[in-house]
């Protein structure tokens, strides 16, 4: 034997002596007595897909300013406490709004009491000044067209001279004239003005109740309450020049949300799966979640949703795609908040009668599983068909049998 192959045989000995076998002398391998052992059984098998995620609320409420104007903060509730539908979360300066409102208190009492009189008073007896004039200027008419018609008759006789006739029937022209006046005079007035001037005074009431109407839900506006349930959380907005969450005494504007309500009976995890690891993540699958910051807190979940387009995520590479996934959070627990990191475990597949092998018990010959079957002290190398595995043990599909014995490395 030369000495490069003694080197050979030497080094595969130890190497078969650390691996828990040996040669023997007629060829076959051999067992070590103390050699580390598995023997093949069925069992459960869980293979988990893992994936960093965050804690969201499924259905959040967003709080802003209704107010017309800007509007200054008074009081503002705690953020992280826990509120109900109707609790105060914040109050705006309203100083200004409840003198306006005496103001248009004052407006709308003095349109209402001149509608009233308008209507009630001298509406009516305008009115019925205008008809006894009408009335007067018929009857003066009446009386001097009859003083006209003697006076013809005494002009026939020669009684009264036809300048005395000529001045009447100026005289009785003129009161015709003055009766139709009076008749337009009344009729307009009743038809056009005196509904033009109710209109005015009514549209003066409306219009006094309207400005009031506002200034009453701007004052009510001025107290912001909690439309559902929720944990109040502030929302970062741009103040000046500067981007942080709001505080008593910052000025807000209409619809500026300045303030979010979760709802934390209502949790979601939601996590970004490979577009390579989708196919270890369907709907209905179980899940685990563990918070990071309580790492022996685990939550218990079920996928419910399945992005159907991949996308890039900001922050990683372009080319590299994922699908958004949604996990209801099925167990709530009192100190998990919105926003939370959490480790998804989602169980890609579950057996409970799988055939066992550990890992430890498996080598690789290229893309060959291999194991060492034990037999007595006999060592047979085997080739074994593998399906799914966690981070102890394979699937076996074909290869080896329950109760058979392997060597593990």
């Amino acid at each position: 034997m030369t000495t490069t192959r003694w080197l050979l045989s030497a080094g595969l000995l130890v190497g078969a002596v650390a691996l828990g076998w040996a040669w023997r002398g007629d060829g076959e391998s051999v067992a070590r007595p103390d050699a580390e052992r598995a023997v093949i059984s069925r069992g459960e098998l869980t293979v988990q897909s893992v994936h960093d995620g965050v804690v969201e609320s499924r259905r959040v409420v967003t709080i802003s300013s209704r107010f017309q104007g800007a509007a200054t903060l008074v009081e503002l509730a705690e953020e992280g406490g826990t509120v109900a539908a109707g609790d105060v979360l914040a109050r705006f300066d309203a100083s200004e709004i409840r003198t306006r409102l005496m103001k248009l208190d004052k407006d709308l009492a003095i349109a209402r009491s001149e509608l009233d009189s308008l209507e009630n008073a001298r509406a009516p007896l305008r009115l019925k000044e205008l008809e006894l004039a009408l009335a007067e200027a018929r009857r003066q008419f009446d009386a001097e067209k009859d003083y006209l018609q003697d006076s013809q008759a005494l002009r026939r006789d020669n009684m009264v001279t036809a300048q005395e006739v000529r001045q009447q029937q100026r005289k009785v022209d003129g009161l015709a004239a003055e009766v139709e006046r009076s008749r337009l005079e009344y009729e307009l007035t009743r038809d056009f003005l005196q509904p033009a001037e109710l209109a005015k005074a009514r549209t003066a009431v409306f219009a006094a109740e309207q400005s009031l109407a506002v200034a009453r839900e701007q004052l009510e506006h001025s107290t912001v309450r909690a439309p559902a349930d929720g944990v109040v959380v502030y929302k970062p907005l741009s103040l000046g020049n500067e981007f942080r969450r709001v505080r008593v005494g910052d000025t807000l504007y209409p619809n500026q949300p300045f303030m979010v309500l979760p709802d934390m009976d209502d949790l979601v995890a939601v996590i970004d799966v490979p577009e390579a690891e989708l196919e270890q993540i369907r709907e209905g699958a179980g899940a685990v979640l563990q918070p990071l910051a309580y790492p022996d807190l685990r939550l218990a979940g079920v996928v419910t949703h399945v992005g159907a387009i991949a996308q890039s995520v900001p922050g990683r590479p372009e080319w590299q795609k994922y699908f958004h996934v949604v996990i209801d959070v099925e167990s709530v627990d009192t100190r998990v908040r919105p926003g939370m990191s959490v480790v998804a475990r989602v169980i890609a597949y579950q057996s409970d009668d799988a055939l066992l092998v550990p890992r430890r018990a498996v080598s690789f010959v290229g893309d060959e599983a291999r194991v060492r079957v034990v037999s007595g002290d006999v060592v047979e190398s085997r080739s074994v068909t593998l399906d799914r595995a966690n981070l102890a043990y394979f699937e076996v599909r074909d290869g080896l049998e329950a109760g058979e014995a392997v060597l593990l490395h």
